[in-house]
């Protein structure tokens, strides 16, 4: 009796957590309904925040207790397919994340967030900050798959694949297609090392886009950059000054094989290098491996439109050029 009193004890407690929703970066999810039993999210516009990052405003109470399962129902508009259904939770083990980052203290906060992927593949993270690390922890709670159907009742301007009814979207789905399998398998991280800033006045600024459609933003000015992180598909943004101070910036996609190439070579370590050319527009990106300098891909950069700018959101470098098949 004492066992099953502190046990309806525990269950009841209450902490202080909100709902959220993300989907990968250039997968967008729309019609989303999220309902964690005592807590709630939803949107019908269409959302692409980034694997991880949450969107999206909250219903619900500020205090509550674990939930035991969520009820999910979203629209993925790269396939104009709709899936739904049931996700049972580790209660246990949320119930040790929310008591081990003190989330019954007024002081702290946390989310448990629920991502939207191609295939029907979910993802609910627990994130909070870690107030001693000062920095965002992001812990994987549970992976499901949902079952879907097609919508055939979608406006055709969304059901034709198209640049005409997607613009950006289209775009980059026909350079990197639907990776359902970096869903199904969480993307593997690796060590990584930036070295794009070998000209002070360039003061290179980047971010990039892994597989899984997570999204990473780099540091302005610095030397090289050590991180823990999945591998690039695309540079979302590479942008410089030149020694005139004019301003470049554009996206550039990596060889389609990039990743195979490196599991292939089976390395721990990723080192990439940009290096500008003397006309401040044209650059190399290369990989170092076991101190050997290899070329990935050369391109050209160009000057922002005002409405680029303005929207952050780049033009495709040209004269894009690969060297690994």
């Amino acid at each position: 009796m004492i066992s099953l009193s502190l046990l309806q004890s525990c269950n009841k407690k209450k902490y202080r957590w909100e709902a959220g929703i993300s989907a990968p970066k250039y997968y967008p999810v729309a019609d989303v309904r999220v309902g964690f039993e005592n807590a709630g999210n939803g949107s019908l516009t269409s959302l692409d925040p980034g694997w991880g990052q949450t969107y999206g405003s909250v219903v619900g109470e500020k205090w509550k207790s674990v939930p035991k399962e969520v009820l999910i129902h979203y629209a993925s508009g790269a396939e104009n397919y709709t899936y739904e259904g049931k996700v049972l939770l580790p209660q246990e083990k949320i119930r040790d994340l929310f008591n081990e980052y003190n989330l019954d203290d007024e002081d702290n906060s946390g989310h448990l967030v629920v991502g939207m992927a191609p295939g029907g593949w979910i993802r609910v993270w627990f994130q909070t900050i870690d107030r001693k690390a000062n920095d965002l922890v992001n812990i994987e709670v549970i992976k499901a798959k949902l079952k879907g159907s097609y919508d055939d009742t979608a406006d055709e301007r969304y059901k034709v694949k198209n640049f005409e009814n997607w613009g950006k979207y289209y775009i980059y789905w026909q350079n990197h297609g639907i990776p359902y399998e970096a869903w199904a398998n969480n993307e593997k991280e690796y060590d990584m090392y930036f070295d794009f800033n070998k000209k002070k006045y360039n003061k290179v600024v980047f971010s990039y886009i892994s597989s899984d459609g997570s999204y990473y933003q780099g540091q302005q000015g610095k030397g090289e950059i050590k991180v823990h992180q999945k591998l690039p598909v695309q540079f979302e943004q590479i942008a410089w000054l030149s020694k005139l101070g004019n301003s470049y910036n554009c996206k550039v996609p990596m060889p389609r094989n990039f990743k195979k190439y490196i599991e292939q070579k089976k390395l721990k370590e990723i080192k990439l290098l940009l290096e500008i050319e003397n006309d401040d527009e044209h650059a190399i990106i290369y990989l170092i491996s076991n101190n050997v300098k290899e070329k990935i891909v050369r391109f050209k950069n160009k000057q922002p439109t005002r409405k680029e700018s303005k929207d952050v959101d780049f033009d495709y470098a040209t004269e894009v050029e690969y060297f690994i098949l």
